[in-house]
Parts: C-alpha cells; sequence; structure tokens
C-alpha cells in the first residue's frame, strides 16, 4: 500500500500492491490462505484498575452466534488483509453510506513499525466460506495521529469501496455518552468457530481512562474493528480496538471514543469518494 500524505491530520491511503487490480487482489485470497490467516488485536492500556464510582464489573460470558439477516449484523462482515509479510482477518462494517467501511486503524497501519496493509478484501456477512458480497478498497482515510502517537483514542479508520455493498441500512454514528448503556459488540473472534461466524456480546460501556471499556466481553482477536452499537441497533458508538487480559483471563474490550475528532475524520473520507 502506497503511503499518500494529505494536508491536515489525515492521510490516505490507496491500496497499491503487487497485485496491482481488484481483480487479483480477489485471486490472491485463495481458500487455503483464508483458512491460514491469523488474528491481530490491538494493545490498549495496562489494566489500572476500575475507574471511581464504576459498577462491579459483570462476569465474562462467551459470545453468541449472530442472526445476518437482522441489523446491525447484517450490515457487517470479516476484512482480510496482509501486513508485514502475513495474512490477516479482522472485522468492518458498512457504515454511512454503501461504500464507505468503518474498522479499526490498526487494521490498516501497523502501531509499531508504521507499515501499511495491503490486498484488502472485505466480505459482507461472511458465514464459514461464503458470503452476501466481497469489495476491495479504492483509498482508506485514518488519523495520522495513529502512528505517530500511538494513542488508542484514534484507532479507527474509514475506507471507500469500489463499489456499492446492497445494505438497507448503513450504520450511522453517533457522538453522544455511552456511559451505562447496553452496547452491542460484533465482529470474528478466531477463538469462536475458528472466525468462521460473526458473533456477538452485549454489556454496559463504562468510561476507562479517555475511552470506553465493556467488562466481561471477550471479543477477542479477529473481533477488531467490529462496530458498538446501540439497542436502535443501527448507531455505531465505537469499535473492537483491543482487549485487556490478566494471565489468560479477558477482563474486557476497548474502544475508542466516537468524538468530534472521529466526526473530522469522516468529513475528510468524504472527500475521497
Amino acid at each position: 500500500m502506497e503511503l499518500n500524505p494529505k494536508a491536515g491530520k489525515f492521510m490516505a491511503m490507496e491500496p497499491i500492491s503487487l497485485n496491482s487490480s481488484p481483480a487479483d487482489v480477489r485471486l490472491y485470497w485463495t481458500p487455503e490462505r483464508k483458512a491460514a490467516a491469523i488474528s491481530a488485536i490491538g494493545e490498549g492500556p495496562e489494566f489500572s484498575g476500575l475507574p471511581e464510582n464504576a459498577p462491579p464489573p459483570p462476569p465474562a460470558t462467551d459470545p453468541k452466534p449472530a442472526n445476518l439477516t437482522e441489523m446491525p449484523f447484517s450490515a457487517g462482515g470479516k476484512l482480510f488483509y496482509s501486513m508485514d509479510g502475513k495474512d490477516y482477518v479482522a472485522s468492518a462494517s458498512i457504515f454511512m453510506r454503501n461504500n464507505m467501511l468503518l474498522t479499526a486503524a490498526h487494521c490498516i497501519q501497523d502501531k509499531k513499525s508504521g507499515n501499511l496493509g495491503e490486498n484488502y478484501v472485505f466480505e459482507l456477512c461472511y458465514s464459514g466460506e461464503s458470503a452476501e458480497d466481497s469489495f476491495t478498497f479504492k483509498t482508506i482515510a485514518l488519523r495520522e495521529n495513529w502512528y505517530l502517537q500511538k494513542n488508542v483514542k484514534y484507532d479507527y479508520a474509514i475506507a471507500i469501496l469500489n463499489k456499492n455493498a446492497n445494505v438497507a441500512t448503513p450504520l450511522r454514528y453517533s457522538t453522544e455518552d455511552i456511559s451505562r448503556k447496553t452496547i452491542t459488540s460484533m465482529g470474528y473472534p478466531v477463538a469462536y468457530s475458528g472466525g468462521a461466524q460473526m458473533m456477538f456480546t452485549q454489556g454496559p460501556a463504562i468510561p476507562y481512562y479517555g475511552h470506553w471499556a465493556m467488562f466481561g466481553s471477550k471479543m477477542t482477536g479477529g473481533s477488531s474493528g467490529g462496530a458498538w452499537v446501540l439497542e436502535d441497533k443501527v448507531t455505531a458508538v465505537g469499535l473492537n480496538a483491543y482487549v485487556s487480559t490478566s494471565g489468560k483471563e479477558v477482563l474486557f474490550s476497548g474502544s475508542p471514543r466516537f468524538d468530534d475528532e472521529f466526526v473530522k475524520l469522516y468529513e475528510y473520507a468524504l472527500t475521497l469518494i
């Protein structure tokens, strides 16, 4: 992927690789490559105890299979990409427009090396070896601060697809305070069904040192980029960015806040269509 810096605090990246056409990118992803792809999960802050006045965390529960015919799951899918010579899987959702996609920034640019991904294919409502449709990327927008500051706060990205998805209701976004509100977190954690099925978990969002935390959520590797959605089933208020663990125990999953900075990124992404 070739980096094209733009003015301001944003940058756009056009996915240019050895596989230079969308058709070649699709050919890259053989069934064997998809099956062998590994998951990546963002690195969040170390657990520093519960915030003041936070309620006791709920017990950890396993995610449940999602019904892909219902919102918000019908707007979601599985993301395949390559980075630093390895093949990865993650999660994403059709967002705001039928040719826009919401995912995590660490699925686009490596947080440590700054290297960019390539061979992006999004498979809408992926289930096993099938999907409703597949999409390649035209370009991707994210914050420059993501790599320069290595800040979880900016761990989100918006991709422009090469064609429109047939989704009746793309997810929209809200910058509202979601403290104590019930959130649905969705994605493809590889610890469940090998990542072959979309899963979800639900729980209250808790403010956590500038981010959002969902305690008891086991949305681990493979679910990165999967949306956090309000009870109206259409409003995204976050996404799976990292998990906090203690030994082998998952404590919570975390999300950046969707704030005015997120709105600016969305407005910038509109200029790339």
